[in-house]
């Protein structure tokens, strides 16, 4: 009874510290469900359980990293990723079709 528990419980804990973490990380609930998922289907499955614990420590290990940047750096970090952006999508070719 206490191996299923744990075989059971042990991805749904990784599952839920992915999942918060990489909340924490992105901000968004979609990309965050589907990063949970891996060590949850995976561990269940009993398929690269390492591969997906690790997914999930090295994602929880990000997320404290970033809690303790300062403030400084995560707004510089903000401008430099709002500038790359603006430069790929301004070096996208343009698919509308000229009548």
């Amino acid at each position: 009874m206490e191996r299923i528990i744990i075989k059971i419980g042990r991805p749904i804990a990784f599952a839920v510290i992915t999942f918060v973490s990489s909340y924490y990380l992105f901000g968004s609930p979609f990309i965050s469900s589907a990063l949970s998922l891996v060590p949850l289907l995976l561990g269940w499955l009993g398929v690269l359980e390492g591969f997906s614990y690790i997914v999930a420590a090295l994602i929880f290990v990000a997320a404290v990293i970033w809690a303790v940047v300062p403030v400084e750096t995560k707004t510089f970090v903000k401008q430099q990723y709002d500038a790359a952006m603006k430069d790929f999508v301004a070096g996208m070719p343009d698919t509308k079709k000229a009548d």
